[in-house]
């Protein structure tokens, strides 16, 4: 029984790297401007320095670059990330944070472990979610 409740919330923390990872992707594809609310009077593209202009060319270079099924993935992550509250995003960003702070083994070991769990049953992983959303 207690390995059983181990194995569980084993998998109930590897849900959560997951979403950080997640949470990671999305933070990394997403303007930080897009958390801000939008200004009346926002700055032309001639008004930019050279950097700016260089930074925003390397960006859209990038995104066009990106094969059209990456673009619809990214841009409802972009979507999802809009409508998070202010305190979902945080959770996101800590959850983010927690992960870059794992070492590359701690992250193979856990993407291994995550492997493991897509052997529990449907019911078994539905009462992980469950219990994961209300703690």
């Amino acid at each position: 029984m207690a390995g059983h409740r181990d194995r569980r919330s084993r998998y109930l923390s590897r849900w959560a790297v997951v979403i950080a990872l997640s949470l990671g992707i999305v933070i990394c594809c997403c303007s930080a401007g897009w958390s801000q609310p939008q200004r009346r009077h926002q700055r032309s593209y001639q008004s930019l320095s050279p950097e700016e202009k260089a930074n925003i060319k390397g960006k859209l270079q990038r995104w066009r670059s990106l094969p059209p099924e990456r673009q619809r993935t990214l841009r409802h992550r972009m979507e999802k990330w809009r409508d998070l509250s202010p305190e979902e995003r945080a959770l996101y960003q800590r959850r983010f944070n927690q992960w870059q702070s794992l070492s590359p083994e701690e992250r193979q070991r856990i993407r291994e472990k995550l492997e493991e769990g897509k052997g529990l049953s449907p019911e078994d992983r539905e009462e992980i979610r469950r219990r994961f959303r209300n703690p």
